[in-house]
Parts: C-alpha cells; structure tokens; sequence
C-alpha cells in the first residue's frame, strides 16, 4: 500500500488540512507532536472506523456524545493497493459513521464496510496496523533504561503482534477466575469441617449414652440372673412353704379353739344337770380347760396372721421386684434402639461428608480446567514466541547486520533474558551500547516486525522521530536502506542532524 494523498476535513482540531505523500521516504521536519498523533489516528480511523468506546492512543481523545463531537468529523485518503488506485472517504457523527470507497482506476464505488476495504488491507487487524506501521521514538533516558524498553517491545511483539490474542491477559484474567473458585472451595472445605465436627461431637456424645445404656442393661440383667438363679427361687420357695405352713397351722388353730369350745359348752351345760359333786367339778375342769385352750388359740391365731403378713409383703416385694426389673429393661431396650437408631443415621451421615470431601468438588473441577487452561496458554505463548520471535530475531539480524557493516553480527535473548548482540570478538550487552547504536537496533527489530507481522503485505512505515544519535555513518546507513526498501516511508523528526542526511543536504 502507497498512501498518496490525505485531506482531513475536520479531525480533531484540524480542519481542511492537506498532506502530500510520494513514494519512498517522506520526511516531514518539525511537526508538532499534536499534530502528529492527530494524522496518525486519523489514518487508522479512516481504515478501521471510529472505535465505539471512542477512546484514542497517545492521550487523543473523541468522545461521540462529546458538545464537541457534535460537529461531523471526517475526511479523504488517496492510496494505491496493488495495482490500482482507490479513494476512501468517512463523515463521522454522533449517528452517522458514512464510508465511501471508489476505485479511481475502474471508476466503481465499493462497499468500504464489507470485506473489500479489509482485503485491500491483508486482513490485519488494527492492532497489527499499530504495531506495524506506527514506530514511536524509545523513551527512555539512559542506556539501560533503552534496553529494558526494547526487551518489552520484543517480548510483545515475539508473543502476539495482534493484540486479539492477548495472552497475558488471558492468563491473569483465568488466575483471577482460579483464585475465586479456590476461595469457593475453601469456604466449602470449611462448612464441610464445621458440620463434621459438629457430627463427631453429636456421634461422641451419643456414643457414651449408648455405653451407658449398656452398663444399666448389664446391671439388670446380673438382677434378673440373680432373682432367677437358685438361691433367689429357694428364697421364693421358702416364703411360700412358710405362707403355707402358717395357714395349716391357723386351720389347726381354728379347729383346736372349735373343739375347744364345744368341751366348754359340754362342760358348762354338764355342771347344770350333774348332782354328783365330782362330776361337776369334772366339768368345771372341762370348762377351764376349754377357756384355756381358746385363749391360747386367739392368742396362736394372732401372731400367725402377723407372720403371714410379713411373709405375704416378702412375697410382694419379690414380685414387684421382678415387674420393676422388667419394666426397667424395656424401658432401657428402647432407649437404646431409639439411640442406636439415632448413632447410625449420623454415622450414615458423617461418611456421606466423607465420601463428599474424597471426590473432587465442582471448584476442584473448574481448577483443574482453569490450570489446563493456563498450562496451555503457557505453551501457546511459548510456541508463538519461538515462530514470531525467532523469525522477527533473524530479520532485525539481518537488516541490523547490513545497517552496521558486519559490526554485530546478529543479537539473541530468549524471554526475560538480557538482549546481546555478537561482534567478530564477543558479545555485548544493550545497555552497553551508545545511544545511536540502541536506536539502530530498535530500527532494525521495528522494521523486522513491519514485514513479519502484516504477513509480508506491504504497508506504509511511520517513523516518529525515533534517531537521536549523533553518528551521521549510522544514519547514513539506515537512509541508504530505506531508499532500498519497496514500502512507503514517512519520517517525522524534529532533529536537524536527521533533517540534513534524509533529504540529501549533508
């Protein structure tokens, strides 16, 4: 592509501003750096379209809702793309964003927002445009300020020259995502142990109920052995001979006071109707004997009753006994079922969280995929290093070579590492070099990267007051090769030194 002629209408301040280009080198002497970003923005507009978000490079701002943005923007680019000529032209607006594209040679007007205008562009992207076209001076102040400044270049440019592979980004935005879901697994793994332990206090507690509940049931068994063995049914036995012995007796009893009472009525009514005075003194001892023999009876049958009392409380306090016994031990059997029931639910439970912290968590999951993710990010990253990066390191060797006579012969440095550059005798490092010698090789990776990262397709180079140096062979040098060079140069500078060698008047 040969840009041939750019009319900006209204742009940014700029207003019915004509520029000229040619083929070759086009310098431009003393252009104010607002001036110079402005063009630049509005060459990379007029390609790609005002962005939505309208934010700009280099500190140049467009806001669409902007009081100052209700003014349509917009201009005219004449350029040259493969064999013929085409003129695009955009009107900006707060709702209006026109694309005209014409093909001067044909004399057709083209669709510029379908594939026509991308195709006359080589498909790149308008992060490659940047990195490709636009080369912005180093910034920094000392040597080794500069070298730092050109190892961060090349690592990006080694990685990805079109920023929709942002690799790094990526990456921190799948650690941002790996650290909330390890948080989430924390946060779980800690609910898990809370309601674990709180189920082993539970299981600890429940366990010494149901050891309890054991002793109280060996307790009543060893009762109920002993009520049951021999001794306790020989102590049952007894009391019940002893109940019976005192009830034949009291019969014997009653009997005995009944015989006695009849001897007594026979001996009374025997004293009555008896002359004989030994007979009826006969009676009379029939009579006290009778009385004798019943008090005596009266007096048997009361303390018989009082012992068979105290046998009969014997007899129900070894049956209450037993009734208590076995109530006791009905009451504890289901106690403890019901315990026992309750201890193996929880058991149930407290493995399920066993087995729930054993297999992976949904978190352990999402991880697992988020560090494959990264594991592959680090691959692609380091595939796409050793392709772009190895290819961009031998073109700056081979442009760097050529630009300083065979002095350095080529420079290396993987990523991270220190960039050297190889002399007939040695290595040295970046920082090493002179200010001029620095810039020399940042010219050289630049240009490697114009023509690698726009996959050979030939695109205007901008060169934004990038020589500082004071070495005119070197300058010399790089102005011989740009004049060799089949795309389209345009220098900015505001150096004198640089003005005077690249138009020829040194």
């Amino acid at each position: 592509m040969i840009l041939k002629r750019i009319f900006i209408k209204n742009f940014g301040g700029l207003q019915d501003k004509t520029i000229e280009f040619s083929s070759g080198v086009n310098m431009f002497y003393g252009v104010n750096e607002a001036e110079k970003n402005i063009v630049f923005i509005f060459m990379k507009d007029m390609f790609f379209g005002m962005p939505e978000e309208g934010v700009r490079k280099n500190e140049f701002y467009t806001e669409k809702n902007a009081q100052e943005s209700v003014e349509k923007e917009g201009g005219t680019i004449w350029f040259r793309s493969g064999q013929r000529n085409y003129r695009l032209t955009r009107e900006f607006g707060a709702e209006t964003d026109d694309c005209q594209l014409f093909c001067e040679d044909t004399g057709k007007m083209l669709d510029g927002e379908n594939e026509t205008l991308e195709k006359l562009l080589g498909g790149i992207s308008e992060t490659i445009f940047d990195n490709a076209v636009l080369t912005e001076a180093l910034s920094g102040n000392s040597p080794a300020e500069m070298a730092r400044e050109i190892q961060n270049k090349l690592s990006i440019l080694s990685k990805s020259g079109d920023g929709l592979l942002d690799l790094g980004r990526s990456e921190q935005m799948l650690k941002m995502w790996r650290k909330g879901y390890l948080s989430q697994k924390e946060r779980g793994q800690k609910a898990v142990l809370r309601e674990k332990e709180k189920l082993a206090t539970e299981l600890e507690n429940l366990e010494n109920e149901l050891n309890g509940l054991r002793g109280q049931k060996g307790q009543v068994a060893q009762a109920q052995a002993r009520m049951y063995s021999a001794e306790g049914k020989e102590e049952a036995a007894v009391i019940e001979e002893q109940l019976q012995a005192i009830e034949k007796k009291n019969l014997g009893m009653v009997i005995a006071g009944a015989l006695a009472i009849i001897v007594g009525i026979v001996g009374i009514v025997g004293s009555f109707q008896l002359t004989d005075e030994m007979s009826k003194l006969g009676m009379d001892v029939c009579i006290l004997a009778a009385i004798a023999t019943v008090i005596y009876t009266l007096t048997a049958r009361r303390k018989l009753r009082m012992e068979f009392v105290k046998q009969k409380k014997k007899k129900a306090y070894l049956q209450s006994r037993q009734e208590k016994l076995k109530s006791s031990q009905e009451d504890i059997d289901g106690t403890y079922e019901e315990k026992l029931t309750a201890f193996t639910n929880l058991q149930s439970e407290y493995q399920e969280y066993e087995n729930e912290t054993s297999l992976p968590t949904s978190e352990e999951l999402e991880t697992q995929a988020l560090n494959l993710a990264m594991d592959t990010i680090g691959e692609l990253s380091r595939n796409i290093y050793l392709q772009k990066g190895r290819k961009i390191r031998i073109r700056a060797s081979r442009i760097l070579r050529e630009l300083t006579n065979g002095k350095f012969m080529e420079f290396y440095g993987d990523e991270g590492q220190r960039i050297e550059l190889s002399m007939e005798d040695g290595t040295v490092g970046v920082e090493e070099l002179e200010r001029g010698e620095i810039e020399v090789l940042y010219f050289s990776i630049r240009m490697a990267a114009s023509e690698l990262l726009a996959d050979e397709k030939i695109l205007p180079v901008v060169l934004d007051d990038v020589f500082h140096g004071k070495r005119k062979e070197s300058l010399m040098a790089i102005s011989r090769w740009m004049k060799k060079q089949p795309r389209q140069i345009i220098l900015l500078t505001k150096n004198e030194n640089v003005k005077s060698i690249f138009s020829g008047k040194q």
